[in-house]
Formats: structure tokens, C-alpha cells, sequence
């Protein structure tokens, strides 16, 4: 059966539709309300490559190509206002064009409508981030990862989470500062076991060892060798880094003559602080030394220990690596938080249980509302 001419999409707005409407389910059919949703996003498509064009811009004309694209989707929810796909789409798109104040608005819709859908959780998860208020988002990152167990996205991002909000979820007594870490490094776990080709997720699982002291240390140098076979293709700064890894790793299980041989195998200039801090570890005189130190002062960290987060040069071949750990970190200064709708327990399988105030209400005639 052929379509009419005017039904047919371009291919780029049909792959673009498809990769947003993935969590929808595969099996829905293509309809008329999709089709137009499509042309709708083919619009989206060609808006932000104009704002990715080198050189200037017509201000004013693309905040006409905007304004069309709004008009668009607020006709279109007119029509149909349950229409879950267009709620979330709608809100992606003024997301992207710093209207977040509007678009969760729509999420908060969709997520009355269908409240199993993971990635409106994400969304909300993502505003309450943004607003500063991040033990709001914590039950809305803990939902993706059950509401979509099998997607590595949901699982990198909660371990990012919790690096990056450690103190606040311990100082709000949501969990313990063990149990914070434990938490992260099984999410950073899942990600890479759910995408292994991933490299940024196999990345981050390796580091994700040194910020769990309790952490297996046979398995976190497996998880560096991991990086060296399946990613042979990396820099040469990129693999002298894994070493420096790894010969902590080797140090901390006292396989010191392992140890030296990887260290002694680096040639990076740009490491080669870092390289010196780690033979110095194999030079100190005795362990009751090391002891007498720790005990004078056990949370002072030794100037010649090497914190995993500051071996990453500063080489623009590896400033995506650095973002991995410090980036959130850089942007936001968050304001101090008391958390009264939240509260996490462990039952007694050791899983994670969320109590939640109900915080999303529907306004009366209008959108739902975060307060």
C-alpha cells in the first residue's frame, strides 16, 4: 500500500522519531498522529542545525522558526492533550531552548497520564537537579532504574548522582555515606555490564573503585585490564593512565614489584608527576611509619597520595574523561536543602526502598505543579 506524497517523511525526521519514541514500545503502529509529530520534529531538526551553523545567526529568524515549532505542538495538544508522546517531546524541545520552567509543566502531564514511564521520571529528575534541590530528585532517579532496569543510560546517570550528592544524601540522613558509595559503584557496575562497548561507562566503573574503599581490588583490576583489551585503539596518555590505575591498585595489594613494572613503562609527560607520586609510595621506609601517620591524623590524606580524579592530564584528548567525574561539580553551587519529603530505608534483602510524600499535584483546570 503506498502512502500519499504528503504523508511520506523525510528519512531524518522518521530516525529521529523513532529514537524518541523508543520507550513507547516497538510495536505500536504508525498514525496519522505520529506522522504529524514527525514533521513537527523534522522542524526541530532543521531549527537546531541552523543553531549549530558556524558563523552568525538571524536572531530574529530563528526565534520565528521557534515560535513555529511552538505553535505546532500547542496545536497539536489541542487536539490532543492526552497525547503522552507529544507531552514529552514537547517538554524536550523547550528544555533544549532553556524554557524549563514550561516544560515541566508538560512532563508533570505526561507523568499524570502514564506514571510508568522512566523517562519522564529522568526529566523531572533533571529539573529538580538544576533547581537545586537534589534529595527532591533522588526517588525520581531511583524510578528510572525501576521503572527501566535494562537501560545502562539510567544506571550511569544515578552513579553520577550519587558521586556528585554524596554529602547532601548523608547529611539529609537519606543513607549512609557506605552505603551512598556501595550504591554508586553497583550503578556504575550495572551500566558497563548492560553496555560493554560503552567506553566512558567502562570508564567510569573502573574509577568507580577508588571512590569504594570497600570495593573487591582483584575486581577493579580486572576492570582496568578490561579497558586495555577491549579499547586498544585509546592515546597513548589514555593507556598510561589506565597503568597509573592499576599500579595503585597493585600497590594497595602490596604487588609492589607489579607494581614498578607498570610505572616504570609510562612515558607521559603530562603524567609524570603522578608516575613520581606513585614510585614514592614504594620508596617509604617502613609500614610502622605509615601507620604512625595514619593514626596522628587518619582523614589527612598523604601529599604523595594520588587521588584516581587528578591523573587526568590536562590534554584536550583527555578533558572528556575529566568531565566525567568533575563537571556538575564545576557548574552548580547548590543551596543548602532540608529534606522533608523524602526518606530511603534498606529492607531486608539489603535493596532500596524509597518513602515518598506525594510532591506532584494537578492543578485544578491547568498543569500539574512541582512545590
Amino acid at each position: 500500500m503506498f502512502l500519499p506524497r504528503h504523508f511520506l517523511l523525510p528519512l531524518t525526521a522518521l530516525a529521529f522519531l523513532f529514537a524518541n519514541l523508543h520507550f513507547f514500545g516497538n510495536d505500536a503502529p504508525i498514525t496519522l498522529s505520529s506522522r504529524i509529530l514527525g514533521r513537527i520534529l523534522e522542524k526541530e531538526v532543521r531549527f537546531f542545525s541552523l543553531t549549530k551553523r558556524d558563523g552568525p545567526q538571524s536572531t530574529p529568524e530563528l526565534t520565528r522558526k521557534a515560535q513555529e515549532i511552538v505553535a505546532e505542538y500547542e496545536a497539536f495538544l489541542s487536539d490532543n492533550p492526552k497525547d503522552v508522546n507529544a507531552l514529552i517531546l514537547y517538554g524536550k524541545f523547550l528544555r533544549k531552548v532553556g524554557q524549563e520552567q514550561h516544560a515541566v509543566q508538560y512532563f508533570l502531564e505526561a507523568d499524570s497520564i502514564n506514571p510508568k514511564l522512566a523517562v519522564v521520571k529522568q526529566q523531572l529528575a533533571n529539573y529538580l537537579v538544576e533547581e537545586g534541590r537534589p534529595v527532591d530528585a533522588f526517588p525520581y532517579m531511583i524510578m528510572t532504574i525501576e521503572l527501566a532496569p535494562d537501560q545502562p543510560d539510567y544506571h550511569f546517570h544515578l552513579g553520577n548522582f550519587l558521586f556528585l550528592f554524596e554529602d547532601r544524601l548523608v547529611k539529609e540522613k537519606i543513607m549512609s555515606k557506605d552505603s551512598v558509595r556501595s550504591f554508586m559503584h553497583k550503578s556504575f557496575g550495572h551500566s558497563a555490564k548492560l553496555s560493554p562497548n560503552n567506553f566512558d561507562y567502562q570508564l567510569r566503573y573502573a574509577q568507580s573503585f577508588f571512590d569504594t574503599p570497600s570495593s573487591n581490588k582483584q575486581d577493579a583490576i580486572e576492570a582496568w585490564d578490561e579497558l586495555v583489551r577491549k579499547f586498544p585503539g585509546r592515546s597513548g596518555a589514555e593507556i598510561d593512565y589506565f597503568k597509573l590505575c592499576k599500579a595503585r591498585i597493585l600497590l594497595e595489594l602490596e604487588r609492589k614489584s607489579d607494581a614498578l613494572g607498570l610505572l616504570e613503562s609510562v612515558s607521559s609527560k603530562s603524567l609524570e608527576s603522578a608516575k613520581q607520586s606513585l614510585i614514592h609510595r614504594l620508596d617509604r621506609k617502613t609500614e610502622a611509619e605509615d601507620k604512625e601517620k595514619a593514626e596522628a591524623d587518619p582523614k589527612k590524606q598523604s601529599r604523595l597520595e594520588v587521588d584516581h580524579r587528578f591523573f587526568i592530564p590536562n590534554d584536550p584528548h583527555l578533558q572528556r574523561l575529566r568531565d566525567l567525574t568533575n563537571r556538575l561539580q564545576e557548574e552548580k553551587m547548590l543551596s543548602e536543602l532540608k529534606a522533608d519529603a523524602i526518606r530511603a530505608r534498606f529492607d531486608e534483602r539489603g535493596e532500596i526502598k524509597i518513602d515518598l510524600s506525594q510532591k506532584v499535584n494537578s492543578a485544578e483546570g491547568g498543569r500539574g505543579s512541582l512545590r
